[in-house]
């Protein structure tokens, strides 16, 4: 019975810690809630900013805390909150707009290190604007391609390394907008990097560390990780037509828009492309890499399959007008 008492009273110290300790970072969490909600309706640019410091301050401290992994998160609905399902990683990203329309991005990435059995945070300082041919780059936190990150996907490359795949959305600035697929994985010292060459198949470009999607400022694009149809071409032959047989698989995959011109005469400038909603392209994962697929079939993969369609012109602006 005294052992029994002592387990009960060893256990209640237990649960009342957990439970303070959950009730801190609740706190906390409610606090970034009222701030963040502050930032965005505050209309004076300098008041905004210094906010943001405020938010950027308070928000390092509380995922520094010890067991803050742990805490979900899932009251934050204005800053993106992404966790891997291996818990070690977490990415914590949102934006402001400034007075020239220029979004600028913000965030910390909380990686596990494996030599020091420990997380680290680092913040993310954007530098988008300042990035040359930032597709071809591995970048680092300091040199991050800023966005706002919607979905995290993990997949396994070779030697068992984990790439954290994230999809999102750079605000651009009064002319355009991006959605990107970028990369992020961490080394042994749980130092991370963004962007990795596991893309195969782009046309274009032999490095491609990230795909970025620039498209005109008002325009939708698709961006998305679901389970789709592809045709894949097969070693086989139809004996009667002499041709190679061509399956229907379903796979998950990241689903998007084609860009094509709003016009054709206005060629491939960033700021007058548009997704096309009636053809999709994708990246299906294989042995490690992104491979990509065209004309995928973006549609419930227990419907019946559609034919790809050919991209219909449309015409948002006439330059000789």
């Amino acid at each position: 019975m005294k052992k029994f008492i002592l387990f009960l009273f060893i256990g209640s110290i237990f649960f009342c810690g957990h439970a303070q300790r959950k009730g801190v970072f609740a706190a906390m969490e409610d606090t970034i809630i009222q701030l963040h909600k502050e930032i965005i309706l505050e209309n004076e640019t300098r008041l905004r900013y210094q906010k943001n410091e405020s938010l950027l301050g308070l928000l390092e401290e509380t995922i520094e805390m010890k067991n803050s992994i742990s805490y979900p998160f899932d009251s934050l609905k204005t800053i993106s909150v992404l966790t891997s399902k291996d818990k070690k990683v977490r990415i914590f990203t949102w934006y402001l707009v400034n007075d020239d329309g220029l979004h600028e991005h913000y965030g910390f990435v909380q990686v596990y290190s494996e030599e020091k059995k420990l997380y680290k945070v680092y913040s993310l300082i954007d530098n988008w604007k300042r990035i040359n041919n930032p597709d071809g780059q591995v970048l680092t936190c300091h040199k991050w391609y800023g966005a706002v990150y919607t979905e995290l996907i993990e997949i396994k490359g070779s030697n068992d390394k984990i790439y954290y795949t994230l999809l999102g959305w750079n605000g651009g600035d009064i002319f355009s907008q991006c959605k990107l697929i970028d990369i992020l994985s961490v080394n042994n010292n749980g130092v991370p990097s963004f962007g990795a060459s596991i893309f195969k198949g782009y046309p274009k470009s032999s490095r491609i560390m990230r795909i970025i999607f620039e498209h005109a400022k008002h325009s939708p694009f698709l961006l998305h990780y679901d389970k789709q149809l592809y045709t894949e071409k097969t070693t086989k032959k139809d004996k009667k037509t002499n041709k190679y047989i061509v399956d229907t698989l379903a796979a998950d995959m990241i689903v998007f828009n084609r860009l094509i011109p709003m016009n054709e005469s206005l060629g491939q400038i960033s700021q007058f492309m548009v997704g096309e909603l009636s053809i999709n392209d994708a990246f299906v994962e294989k042995n490690g890499k992104w491979v990509y697929k065209t004309d995928i079939i973006a549609r419930n993969i227990d419907g019946i399959p559609l034919q790809p369609r050919k991209p219909k012109q449309r015409i948002f602006y006439d330059p000789n007008q």
